[in-house]
Protein backbone atom coordinates (compact mmCIF):
# COMPACT_ATOMS: atom_id res chain seq x y z
CA UNK A 1 0.00 0.00 0.00
CA UNK A 2 2.75 2.27 -0.78
CA UNK A 3 1.10 4.65 -3.66
CA UNK A 4 -1.30 5.43 -0.82
CA UNK A 5 1.18 7.94 0.49
CA UNK A 6 2.52 9.19 -2.59
CA UNK A 7 5.86 10.71 -3.23
CA UNK A 8 6.84 9.51 0.19
CA UNK A 9 5.39 6.25 0.31
CA UNK A 10 7.08 5.21 -3.29
CA UNK A 11 10.33 7.07 -1.48
CA UNK A 12 10.03 4.06 0.98
CA UNK A 13 9.53 1.07 -1.38
CA UNK A 14 12.44 2.32 -3.60
CA UNK A 15 15.04 2.40 -0.12
CA UNK A 16 13.21 -0.69 0.74
CA UNK A 17 14.26 -2.85 -2.20
CA UNK A 18 17.56 -1.57 -2.52
CA UNK A 19 17.82 -2.54 1.32
CA UNK A 20 16.32 -5.97 -0.04
CA UNK A 21 18.54 -6.43 -2.96
CA UNK A 22 22.15 -5.42 -0.91
CA UNK A 23 21.14 -7.92 1.64
CA UNK A 24 20.90 -10.99 -1.01
CA UNK A 25 17.22 -11.23 -1.51
CA UNK A 26 15.50 -11.79 -4.44
CA UNK A 27 12.70 -8.62 -4.66
CA UNK A 28 9.54 -9.48 -6.07
CA UNK A 29 7.33 -6.21 -6.89
CA UNK A 30 3.62 -7.34 -6.67
CA UNK A 31 2.30 -4.34 -8.75
CA UNK A 32 -0.48 -6.28 -10.85
CA UNK A 33 0.75 -3.86 -14.55
CA UNK A 34 -0.98 -4.73 -17.48
CA UNK A 35 -1.65 -2.62 -20.43
CA UNK A 36 -1.05 -2.13 -24.45
CA UNK A 37 1.40 -0.50 -26.90
CA UNK A 38 4.02 2.41 -25.41
CA UNK A 39 2.29 2.35 -22.04
CA UNK A 40 3.53 -1.35 -21.48
CA UNK A 41 6.84 -0.49 -22.89
CA UNK A 42 7.09 2.22 -20.38
CA UNK A 43 5.88 -0.05 -17.72
CA UNK A 44 8.53 -2.54 -18.68
CA UNK A 45 10.99 -0.08 -18.68
CA UNK A 46 10.02 1.29 -15.34
CA UNK A 47 10.42 -2.15 -13.51
CA UNK A 48 12.67 -4.41 -15.27
CA UNK A 49 14.54 -2.07 -17.05
CA UNK A 50 18.48 -1.36 -16.62
CA UNK A 51 17.64 2.21 -15.92
CA UNK A 52 14.65 0.81 -13.31
CA UNK A 53 13.91 3.33 -10.26
CA UNK A 54 13.10 0.22 -8.42
CA UNK A 55 15.42 -2.61 -8.03
CA UNK A 56 13.37 -5.51 -8.31
CA UNK A 57 14.02 -8.61 -10.28
CA UNK A 58 10.55 -9.77 -11.14
CA UNK A 59 7.06 -8.33 -11.46
CA UNK A 60 3.31 -9.39 -11.73
CA UNK A 61 1.62 -8.67 -14.46
CA UNK A 62 -2.26 -8.77 -15.63
CA UNK A 63 -2.86 -10.77 -18.51
CA UNK A 64 -6.80 -9.41 -19.01
CA UNK A 65 -5.68 -6.95 -22.01
CA UNK A 66 -4.27 -9.89 -23.84
CA UNK A 67 -0.78 -11.57 -24.01
CA UNK A 68 0.66 -8.15 -26.10
CA UNK A 69 0.37 -6.38 -22.48
CA UNK A 70 2.82 -8.96 -21.42
CA UNK A 71 5.00 -9.58 -23.93
CA UNK A 72 7.67 -6.27 -23.62
CA UNK A 73 8.32 -7.27 -19.79
CA UNK A 74 8.98 -11.09 -21.23
CA UNK A 75 11.78 -9.19 -23.89
CA UNK A 76 13.24 -6.99 -20.97
CA UNK A 77 13.08 -9.95 -18.20
CA UNK A 78 14.99 -12.19 -20.98
CA UNK A 79 17.55 -9.35 -22.06
CA UNK A 80 18.56 -8.21 -18.54
CA UNK A 81 18.10 -11.46 -16.01
CA UNK A 82 14.90 -10.58 -14.91
CA UNK A 83 11.58 -12.21 -14.28
CA UNK A 84 7.43 -12.08 -14.83
CA UNK A 85 4.95 -13.32 -13.10
CA UNK A 86 1.56 -13.58 -14.69
CA UNK A 87 -1.98 -14.41 -12.83
CA UNK A 88 -3.01 -17.42 -13.66
CA UNK A 89 -5.62 -18.80 -11.00
CA UNK A 90 -5.49 -15.73 -8.27
CA UNK A 91 -6.72 -17.17 -4.36
CA UNK A 92 -9.63 -14.68 -4.44
CA UNK A 93 -12.84 -15.58 -3.68
CA UNK A 94 -13.89 -13.37 -6.60
CA UNK A 95 -11.31 -15.55 -9.41
CA UNK A 96 -14.41 -17.37 -10.23
CA UNK A 97 -16.35 -14.66 -11.75
CA UNK A 98 -14.02 -14.60 -14.57
CA UNK A 99 -11.46 -17.55 -14.53
CA UNK A 100 -13.66 -20.03 -14.23
CA UNK A 101 -15.96 -19.31 -17.04
CA UNK A 102 -15.73 -21.80 -19.36
CA UNK A 103 -14.59 -21.04 -22.95
CA UNK A 104 -14.66 -24.17 -25.77
CA UNK A 105 -14.40 -26.41 -22.97
CA UNK A 106 -11.94 -25.27 -21.29
CA UNK A 107 -11.61 -22.62 -18.26
CA UNK A 108 -10.41 -19.42 -18.73
CA UNK A 109 -7.64 -19.58 -16.29
CA UNK A 110 -6.30 -23.32 -18.50
CA UNK A 111 -6.43 -20.76 -21.40
CA UNK A 112 -4.29 -18.37 -19.79
CA UNK A 113 -1.82 -21.09 -19.17
CA UNK A 114 -1.68 -22.58 -22.35
CA UNK A 115 -0.96 -18.93 -24.15
CA UNK A 116 2.28 -18.82 -21.38
CA UNK A 117 3.59 -22.44 -22.11
CA UNK A 118 5.54 -21.23 -25.42
CA UNK A 119 6.81 -17.95 -23.37
CA UNK A 120 7.87 -20.31 -20.33
CA UNK A 121 10.45 -22.24 -22.87
CA UNK A 122 11.67 -19.25 -24.69
CA UNK A 123 12.88 -17.75 -20.59
CA UNK A 124 14.37 -20.73 -19.61
CA UNK A 125 17.70 -20.21 -20.05
CA UNK A 126 18.44 -24.29 -19.82
CA UNK A 127 20.89 -23.68 -16.64
CA UNK A 128 18.59 -23.86 -14.37
CA UNK A 129 15.18 -26.52 -14.20
CA UNK A 130 13.48 -23.26 -13.88
CA UNK A 131 11.95 -20.38 -16.65
CA UNK A 132 12.02 -16.63 -15.71
CA UNK A 133 8.43 -16.73 -15.80
CA UNK A 134 6.42 -17.52 -12.92
CA UNK A 135 3.13 -17.69 -12.75
CA UNK A 136 0.58 -16.74 -9.59
CA UNK A 137 -1.42 -19.99 -8.27
CA UNK A 138 -3.60 -19.33 -5.26
CA UNK A 139 -3.17 -21.74 -2.56
CA UNK A 140 -7.05 -21.70 -2.32
CA UNK A 141 -6.92 -24.22 -5.41
CA UNK A 142 -4.94 -27.13 -4.65
CA UNK A 143 -6.74 -29.00 -7.25
CA UNK A 144 -6.84 -26.58 -9.99
CA UNK A 145 -2.46 -26.18 -9.25
CA UNK A 146 -1.91 -29.67 -9.81
CA UNK A 147 -3.49 -29.55 -13.33
CA UNK A 148 -1.58 -26.22 -14.18
CA UNK A 149 1.60 -27.77 -13.13
CA UNK A 150 1.22 -30.28 -16.17
CA UNK A 151 0.51 -27.68 -18.27
CA UNK A 152 3.53 -25.16 -16.97
CA UNK A 153 6.12 -27.91 -15.92
CA UNK A 154 9.06 -25.15 -15.65
CA UNK A 155 7.20 -22.21 -14.29
CA UNK A 156 7.94 -21.61 -10.52
CA UNK A 157 4.25 -21.01 -8.85
CA UNK A 158 3.75 -18.19 -6.58
CA UNK A 159 1.34 -18.91 -4.29
CA UNK A 160 -0.84 -16.55 -2.17
CA UNK A 161 -4.11 -17.80 -0.21
CA UNK A 162 -1.76 -19.94 2.58
CA UNK A 163 -2.61 -18.44 6.35
CA UNK A 164 -4.90 -15.12 6.14
CA UNK A 165 -7.21 -16.37 3.65
CA UNK A 166 -7.60 -19.96 5.03
CA UNK A 167 -5.17 -22.30 3.05
CA UNK A 168 -3.46 -24.91 4.55
CA UNK A 169 0.54 -25.48 3.58
CA UNK A 170 -0.57 -28.87 2.35
CA UNK A 171 -2.38 -26.51 -0.18
CA UNK A 172 -0.31 -23.99 -0.57
CA UNK A 173 2.66 -26.38 -1.37
CA UNK A 174 0.07 -28.60 -4.26
CA UNK A 175 2.28 -28.35 -7.17
CA UNK A 176 5.60 -28.63 -5.52
CA UNK A 177 8.12 -30.72 -7.98
CA UNK A 178 10.56 -32.62 -5.65
CA UNK A 179 9.97 -30.00 -2.88
CA UNK A 180 11.05 -27.18 -5.52
CA UNK A 181 8.93 -24.79 -7.70
CA UNK A 182 6.76 -22.65 -5.33
CA UNK A 183 7.14 -19.75 -3.76
CA UNK A 184 4.77 -19.16 -0.74
CA UNK A 185 3.42 -15.91 -0.01
CA UNK A 186 2.39 -14.95 3.48
CA UNK A 187 2.22 -12.15 4.31
CA UNK A 188 -0.42 -10.46 6.05
CA UNK A 189 -0.33 -13.38 8.83
CA UNK A 190 3.36 -12.87 9.39
CA UNK A 191 3.80 -9.34 9.39
CA UNK A 192 0.55 -9.22 11.93
CA UNK A 193 1.24 -11.19 14.07
CA UNK A 194 -1.24 -11.96 17.54
CA UNK A 195 -0.80 -9.75 19.56
CA UNK A 196 0.84 -7.16 17.70
CA UNK A 197 -1.22 -4.47 18.66
CA UNK A 198 -0.24 -4.88 22.36
CA UNK A 199 3.54 -4.39 21.30
CA UNK A 200 5.06 -2.26 23.45
CA UNK A 201 7.37 -0.93 21.10
CA UNK A 202 9.69 -2.48 17.28
CA UNK A 203 11.88 -4.94 19.58
CA UNK A 204 8.31 -5.95 20.97
CA UNK A 205 7.24 -6.52 17.79
CA UNK A 206 9.88 -7.83 16.00
CA UNK A 207 10.15 -10.88 18.43
CA UNK A 208 6.74 -11.64 17.44
CA UNK A 209 7.12 -11.81 14.01
CA UNK A 210 10.37 -14.31 14.41
CA UNK A 211 7.71 -16.49 16.06
CA UNK A 212 5.20 -15.98 13.70
CA UNK A 213 7.46 -16.38 10.33
CA UNK A 214 9.22 -19.30 12.47
CA UNK A 215 5.66 -21.26 12.79
CA UNK A 216 5.22 -20.16 8.79
CA UNK A 217 8.45 -21.97 7.69
CA UNK A 218 7.81 -25.19 10.32
CA UNK A 219 4.37 -25.46 8.71
CA UNK A 220 5.44 -25.50 5.15
CA UNK A 221 8.51 -27.64 6.02
CA UNK A 222 6.43 -30.30 8.01
CA UNK A 223 3.88 -30.65 4.56
CA UNK A 224 6.83 -31.24 2.01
Amino acid sequence: MFERYGPAGLELLAELTSVAKNAGLLVLLDAKRGDIGSTAEGYAQAYLGKNSWLHVDAITLNPYMGMETLEPFFALAKENNKGAIVLVRTSNPGAADFQELSVDGKTVFECVAEKLAPFASDLHTGTDAWSSLMVVVGATAPNEAKFLRNILPTCPFLVPGFGAQGASAKDALAATVNGEGVVVNASRGILYPQGARRAKGFEAWAELFDTNLAQVNAELAAAL
